[in-house]
């Protein structure tokens, strides 16, 4: 019998851990609701300042579960379709020293907090506002090494994967590596793009519901399947605006369009350098366009010219 389950809010871990006892046991095809609380839940508050806030990486990601989901064992795959996403009231956006994709052009630490409450939109400064296109940053299967390992970066399980294309309607497919599988998820997002370049998206509360199948397949690394449709048609219905980079390393040709863009939303939309970084982050695009040059690549940042509404 297919059943559905409510996860308590307060069933949390900060790390993987095998031999962590599940919050919950599910039977495959259950569905689960979650609510999830904010990656930094009690260390920023609504409105504060950086000085305000006091992140703890090791506490900083707060995971609902494990779910164990009967009969799952190493070398299976562990479906999830994702339901429903809502986000909370708030969210917050940082930047701190050493972190990020342009951290040595930005070594100050820099916050901002976004009222979440409209419904469909936030406001980074008058007239810009990001449309919301909620996600779970992190959703995975515990690692099979012994041990508590800290939920990022992304592993071979899933985990800190930051990918906002696991919308709702979306299914996920996660490698099981352990007996159980011992599923977790945390980190919601209202909106983040491609690349997340700031270190960080529009982190927020979230209540998510998610259905589970196991599947008697072995895949080698985490895959999905998107809704049908653009993702964001909101954001993408004024078309962009576009930045390249061109050089002989990806990263390097990433840092590049980036800081072309932040130099246009500077002189052409007047935004504060810092507000220009997190809106590159929460909602500009990373994009490769061509790696078949010999020695000498393409990357590509996207600006949706919808988030701009005076």
């Amino acid at each position: 019998m297919v059943r559905e389950h409510t996860i308590d809010s307060g069933l949390i871990h900060h790390a993987w851990d095998r031999d962590l006892a599940p919050a919950l046991v599910i039977e495959p095809g259950d569905t689960v609701h979650f609510d999830l609380f904010m990656a930094g839940d009690g260390q920023v508050s609504e409105g504060a300042t950086i000085e305000q806030a006091a992140f703890d990486f090791e506490t900083i990601y707060n995971l609902s579960g494990p779910v164990a989901v009967e009969g799952a064992e190493p070398g299976d795959t562990l479906e999830i379709e994702i339901l429903s996403l809502r986000p909370g009231e708030w969210g917050w956006t940082v930047f701190l020293p050493e972190l990020g994709l342009l951290a040595e052009d930005f070594p100050d630490a820099y916050l901002t907090t976004w009222d979440l409450r409209g419904g469909e939109r936030a406001t980074l400064v008058p007239g810009v506002e990001v449309p919301f296109a909620p996600f779970l940053g992190t959703m995975g299967n515990c690692v099979e090494e012994p041990g508590r390992h800290l939920p990022f970066p992304p592993h071979r399980g899933g985990g800190n994967m930051d990918n906002r294309h696991l919308v709702e309607g979306s299914t996920l497919w996660l490698p099981v590596l352990c007996d159980g599988a011992l599923f977790s998820c945390g980190d919601p997002h209202a909106a983040q793009g491609d690349g997340e370049v700031c270190v960080s998206a529009i982190e927020c509360g979230m209540q998510a519901t998610l259905r589970f199948h196991l599947r008697k397949r072995s895949i080698p690394a985490p895959a999905f399947r998107s809704p049908p449709g653009p993702l964001g048609a909101s954001a993408a219905s004024a078309g962009y605006y576009a930045t390249m980079g061109i050089a002989p390393d990806l990263m390097e040709g990433a840092k590049a369009a980036v800081r072309s863009m932040i130099a246009w939303l500077v002189e052409g939309q007047g935004l504060s350098r810092e507000d220009a970084y997190v809106l590159c982050s929460v909602a500009g695009d990373l994009k490769i366009l061509e790696v078949v040059d010999a020695g000498v690549w393409n990357v590509s940042m996207a600006m949706p010219l919808a988030v701009f509404v005076s």
